[in-house]
C-alpha cells in the first residue's frame, strides 16, 4: 500500500468514525448549549455561520482557556505590526470563549471552531476566508487541515508542544499524527525537546522551528486596584475533583488568620465541592451567589470565569490545581508575572519545561504530597520575607522572555499574505 492510499483510508476511516458517533456529538454539543445559553454554540459546532464583514481575516484557534491566555500576545503583537488586520478567535469551549470575549474583545471577533466534519469544516473556511490559520499549542484535526490545504490557507501551528502522552501513543495514533502533520505548513516549536517530538511523529525536519514558550510573554491582565477581598489569602488556583477536599483537610489543622480561597477550573462543579466541603466547614461562601466575606468565613470559593487573574492580584501566595491529582497543572506563568510566590504538587506533565525554569531559579517552590504542602504553607504565611524574595525572582525571569511573541510575528509575516492595501 503506497503511503499516499495508507493516508487516505485513514482518513477515509477517521471520518466515518466521526459520522459513526455524530449522535453522541450531537446531544453533547446541544447539552453546551443549553447549559450555556449560548445558541452560537450549537450552530457553528455543525458549521452554521454568518459572513465575517471583514475580507481575509487572520484565524486563530485556541482550544479553550489557556490557550486563549497564550494566545492573547500574539494578537497583540500582531495588531501592533499591523494594525490593520482583521483577526478572529475560535475556541471549541463555551469556557474558552467567555475568556476570549472578555480578554480580547476590542481586538478580535469570536467564534466557535466546528466539528471535524468535512462539510462543517467547508462551510466554515468558505465563510470565514482566512488569510492563514494559527493554531495555538497542539490541536490537530485532520480534516480541516486537509481542507485548509486544499484552498491554499497556510497552517501554522503556534508554541507547538507534545506530552509524553501522545509521544508514547499507540502505532495507529502516530499514523493518524503523520497523516495530519502532512497538511501543515509549519510548526513553530516551543522548544528543542518538542522540536523532537513532531519530527519522531512524522513531521518533515525542515518544517519544525524552534521559537521559544510564548506563554513566557503574555502580559498579564488588567487588574483591579482593589483588593477584591479585605482579608489576606492564599488562593487556590484551577483545582480539580479531589484536591479541594485534601487542601481543606490540611488547610483545618493549621489556625491562622488567612482566609482560604478556592477557584475551581471548572466553575460548574460547584455542587459537588460543596457536597465535600460542607461537612468539614460551615462558613463557605460562594462568589456567584454574591456571599459576604465576613472575618468568620473560612473558605471562599471563586466559581465564575475571567476573574482568576483578579483574584491572582492580591493573593498571599498561590498554590496551582492540577498538580496534586494527576492532570499535568496549569499555567504557572500568569501569577509568576504578578510577581507571586508559586507552590505546585509533582504533576506537572503539562507544564514541565515552565515549571522546569521556575524551579531551577528559586522562583517557585514543588512539594510531593498533601504533608509537604502543609509544611511549606505554614512556612511560607510566616515569612512574608520570603515570599516577595520567591514571588520577584519569579517575576524577573518572565520579564526575561518578553520579545518571544514578536519573534512568532517574524515567522507568521513571513508565512502568510498579511497584506491589507
Amino acid at each position: 500500500m503506497t503511503s499516499r492510499h495508507g493516508h487516505s483510508l485513514l482518513s477515509l476511516s477517521y471520518t466515518l468514525l466521526l459520522y459513526f458517533i455524530s449522535p453522541l456529538l450531537l446531544t453533547l454539543t446541544v447539552v453546551q448549549a443549553l447549559r450555556t445559553r449560548d445558541s452560537r454554540y450549537l450552530r457553528q459546532r455543525f458549521g452554521f455561520y454568518q459572513r465575517t464583514q471583514f475580507p481575509k481575516p487572520v484565524w486563530i484557534h485556541a482550544a479553550s482557556v489557556g490557550e486563549v491566555i497564550a494566545a492573547e500576545p500574539l494578537v497583540h503583537s500582531l495588531k501592533k505590526r499591523f494594525p490593520q488586520i482583521p483577526i478572529i478567535v475560535t475556541t471549541g469551549t463555551p469556557a474558552g470563549g467567555e475568556v476570549a470575549r472578555l480578554r480580547l474583545a476590542e481586538t478580535i471577533d469570536h467564534a466557535y471552531l466546528p466539528i471535524d466534519f468535512p462539510g462543517a469544516v467547508r462551510r466554515f473556511l468558505r465563510q470565514i476566508k482566512p488569510a492563514c490559520a494559527l493554531i495555538m499549542e497542539t490541536e490537530l484535526w485532520l480534516n480541516l487541515y486537509r481542507t485548509c490545504s486544499t484552498m491554499n490557507i497556510a497552517v501554522l501551528l503556534i508554541n507547538g508542544r507534545l506530552s509524553s502522552r501522545t509521544l508514547n501513543a499507540q502505532h495507529l495514533l502516530h499514523r493518524f499524527y503523520a497523516t495530519t502533520l502532512a497538511s501543515v505548513d509549519m510548526i513553530l516549536a516551543r522548544s528543542a525537546t518538542d522540536k523532537d517530538g513532531f519530527v519522531a511523529l512524522g513531521a518533515s525536519p525542515d518544517r519544525v522551528k524552534v521559537i521559544g514558550n510564548i506563554k513566557f510573554a503574555a502580559a498579564a491582565n488588567a487588574t483591579s486596584a482593589q483588593p477584591v477581598i479585605s482579608r489576606p489569602y492564599v488562593l487556590m488556583a484551577s483545582t480539580h475533583d479531589n484536591e479541594e477536599l485534601r487542601i481543606l483537610k490540611l488547610w483545618k489543622t493549621q489556625q491562622r488568620r488567612h482566609l482560604l480561597v478556592i477557584a475551581p477550573r471548572h466553575p460548574d462543579r460547584l455542587t459537588d465541592i460543596l457536597k465535600q466541603l460542607q461537612p468539614l466547614s460551615d462558613n463557605i461562601a460562594v462568589r456567584s451567589r454574591n456571599d459576604p466575606v465576613s472575618s468568620q468565613t473560612e473558605v471562599y470559593i471563586v466559581d465564575t470565569v475571567g476573574e482568576l487573574t483578579m483574584f491572582m492580584a492580591s493573593a498571599d501566595l498561590v498554590f496551582m490545581g492540577g498538580s496534586l491529582v494527576r492532570s499535568g497543572g496549569h499555567n504557572i506563568l500568569e501569577p509568576a508575572r504578578l510577581g507571586k510566590t508559586i507552590v505546585f504538587g509533582p504533576h506537572m506533565d503539562n507544564f514541565l519545561d515552565e515549571s522546569e525554569v521556575l524551579l531551577a531559579h528559586g522562583a517557585a517552590i514543588q512539594i510531593s504530597d498533601d504533608e509537604e504542602l502543609k509544611a511549606c504553607l505554614a512556612r511560607l504565611l510566616e515569612s512574608k520575607e520570603e515570599r516577595d524574595e520567591v514571588g520577584a525572582r519569579a517575576q524577573s525571569l518572565v520579564q526575561q522572555y518578553q520579545d518571544v511573541a514578536e519573534r512568532y510575528v517574524d515567522e507568521i509575516e513571513a508565512r502568510c499574505n498579511l497584506s491589507y492595501d
